[in-house]
């Protein structure tokens, strides 16, 4: 089974995401959930999971810096952005 990390500072949004897809039929299952950066890095840390779905913005750790930091703790993990925000930066670094 492949590990699922939830990070979204909206609980309402993480619980949603975990509810709405059928995580077995697909081979996973949600490892963690957090609501905010550092406590999302500290659930990489633990569980190491094999797919992160991450906000952008969060407090704590903004959903880029986690993503570079996680990458330290689980190089492999596969990211998955979920996000409302317009910035431009978010495209730019996104793709870098």
């Amino acid at each position: 089974m492949l590990r699922v990390l939830i990070a979204d500072d909206e609980s309402k949004v993480c619980q949603l995401i975990e509810k709405l897809v059928d995580w077995d039929a697909l081979g996973m299952e949600v490892v963690a959930v957090a609501e905010n950066g550092i406590e999302a890095l500290e659930k990489i840390k633990e569980f190491h999971p094999d797919i992160v779905i991450t906000d952008i913005r969060m407090p704590g750790y903004d959903g880029l810096d986690l993503i570079r930091l996680g990458k330290e703790e689980a190089p492999k993990a596969e990211v998955v952005i979920i996000s409302r925000s317009e910035e431009r930066r978010v495209g730019k670094e996104c793709r870098s």
